[in-house]
């Protein structure tokens, strides 16, 4: 029986959360066959929805109590240098990949999975309270586990860019905020009726599915939006 809300929620999304933890893209990398171009898949797509990310923790902070632990970690994250570090990082390992171009920021640099995924964040953010907010940001944070806490102490095979993302998911400040939507959650589980606690499952559920599409689409390099290759021919050719 679950203990607390989070693992009730862990228990509602079922197997979708195991899809999650051991999907094929993470377990080529933790194998060593993981194909540089659907590494560079993932961390190109990844650029843009970093702003939406913290777009919904900026939205978020606006309606978490006053002084809380929560918004305190938030402001953190929101940092001008954490963004930038974030972004600049990725560009780097990049670059020792081989990829010099500068990642796209623009809503124009989405592709699908992507753009649902931050669509579903800023949604929640925008309209609703702040239980669902952590608990639809929650398992994005939870890189700290699928890809930290699993890599931490592992050698990965392949090229050092590998290993060197990994290591940003152990980071201190990555942890405090996982640990701080899981406290927000709990908190709000606690004060709200049934319907509030449902709605909370239903944004975790949700978020859970959304970080199996993006690494589906990293995975198989599905990433163009129907007609964008024609479209591209039109105007560029």
């Amino acid at each position: 029986m679950p203990n607390s809300f989070v693992e009730e929620c862990d228990e509602f999304v079922g197997d979708a959360w195991l899809a999650y933890r051991n999907h094929p893209w993470i377990e080529a990398m933790a194998a060593g066959t993981l194909p540089v171009e659907k590494f560079v898949r993932f961390q190109v797509d990844d650029a843009p929805y970093i702003s939406d990310l913290h777009r919904a923790l900026a939205l978020g902070v606006s309606k978490a109590p006053t002084g809380s632990s929560w918004a305190k970690a938030a402001c953190t994250v929101l940092d001008d240098v954490w963004v930038l570090g974030e972004i600049e990082a990725k560009q780097e390992l990049l670059a020792e990949l081989g990829r010099t171009a500068p990642l796209p920021r623009g809503p124009e640099a989405y592709c699908p999975a992507r753009e649902a995924y931050a669509n579903h964040l800023v949604r929640t953010a925008l309209e609703c309270p702040i239980g669902e907010i952590a608990a639809a940001l929650l398992p994005c944070a939870m890189f700290t586990e699928v890809i930290g806490r699993r890599f931490r102490d592992v050698d990965i095979p392949g090229p050092d860019a590998y290993r060197r993302w990994a290591r940003i998911y152990v980071e201190r400040a990555v942890h405090r905020m996982a640990a701080e939507h899981a406290a927000m959650m709990e908190a709000e589980a606690a004060r709200t009726d049934d319907r509030g606690r449902a709605r909370m499952k239903l944004k975790y559920l949700r978020s859970v599915q959304h970080q199996i599409a993006v690494f589906d689409s990293a995975w198989e390099l599905d990433v163009d939006w129907p007609g964008s290759r024609a479209r591209t021919a039109v105007l560029h050719g």
